[in-house]
């Protein structure tokens, strides 16, 4: 086998938990595709990848999909949000560092 298509192949076989039918399937589907032998960008995230990624809480994000301020869908048990959603959600949050702690001296007087 090629070896993009072996790193594909233990790529899926990660991501579906060990489910060697279906790893095998979508490194197939991949190449075929894609033809580079590249894993494609997914197009939807869990709510724990989307969690990491906006560094809240996952109970956060499913408050936010059960208040429909998320679109999201589910697939089979999981609960996927789609990627153009996760942006819109990071421009319109106004992400920036955190606020500048106060300097040790101010900290003296309180």
């Amino acid at each position: 086998m090629n070896t993009a298509v072996n790193a594909l192949y233990a790529e899926y076989l990660d991501y579906t938990g060990g489910d060697k039918a279906a790893a095998a399937s979508l490194a197939l589907a991949a190449v075929l595709i894609d033809g580079s032998g590249k894993m494609p960008q997914p197009t939807a995230l869990t709510v724990p990848e989307v969690a990491g990624r906006l560094k809240i809480s996952p109970k956060t994000i499913y408050s936010m999909c059960r208040s429909r301020r998320v679109r999201c869908y589910r697939a089979g048990r999981q609960v996927r949000i789609p990627l153009e959603e996760v942006e819109r959600i990071e421009s319109e949050s106004g992400a920036r560092d955190p606020a500048p702690r106060f300097p040790d001296i101010i900290k003296r007087y309180y």
